[in-house]
């Protein structure tokens, strides 16, 4: 029996980025290849449609940013991107659609230990155990928004470490995306490569917020 090539994508090792290289760009990968063609929009596309529950991942185009997005519906929906980054700023252009949402990120520290930060809209408080950061995620405006997370700053104030490298991200549904991308720094939009600049970026409203305050004063390890 041949191997499901949707199940195959699972086993490809993730890419390692070039030591020159400031911004590593995830959504998209470049600006030559249609989204519908690279392999974490196959291999999501393929999961949402695993059971029928009304989950979907879809590429249209968006009329504000009047460019190609991928829109993340159901249970199902998400995107996953698996990678080797040291860069500290996770960038994600995205929308919310007026339900919940969450974003994974998966790091490893100076203490050699995987941490998950789980970012929900759903969440109140935040919590820390010695394995996953859970944290109440504010959007602040129902507009295309920049959504940067500082991954240093999530580690020393969450767990007193040092943060050495992104292993996955996965944002889930209910939103749309736009961009996704690492970044050594903090770059303005004119400084970004041409395929993940934002487009209109007069129409980029509000921001993210995020609060450890609570977790990390009361943590229980």
């Amino acid at each position: 029996m041949s191997a499901d090539p949707m199940m195959m994508q699972f086993t490809q090792a993730p890419p390692t980025m070039q030591s020159n290289e400031k911004v590593w760009g995830l959504l998209p990968e470049n600006g030559e290849d249609e989204i519908e063609d690279m392999h974490f929009f196959l291999v999501a596309q393929h999961e949402a449609q695993v059971v029928n529950d009304g989950s979907e991942v879809q590429v249209l185009d968006d009329a504000q940013l009047n460019c190609p997005v991928v829109e993340l519906l159901g249970p199902r929906g998400a995107l996953t991107f698996a990678c080797n980054v040291p860069h500290r700023y996770l960038g994600i252009h995205m929308r919310h659609l007026h339900k919940f949402l969450t974003i994974e990120v998966d790091v490893v520290d100076s203490s050699k230990k995987y941490r998950k930060f789980h970012l929900s809209t759903r969440r109140s408080i935040a919590t820390v155990t010695d394995e996953v950061c859970e944290m109440p995620m504010m959007m602040q405006s129902d507009d295309w928004q920049l959504v940067m997370l500082d991954l240093q700053d999530m580690c020393a104030r969450a767990y007193g470490t040092d943060y050495e490298s992104m292993a996955q991200v996965k944002i889930n549904a209910t939103c749309r995306v736009a961009k996704v991308y690492m970044a050594d720094a903090l770059y303005s939009d004119a400084e970004m490569p041409a395929h993940l600049r934002a487009v209109k970026p007069e129409k980029i409203a509000g921001k993210m917020e995020y609060n450890l305050d609570g977790a990390v004063a009361g943590r229980n390890f």
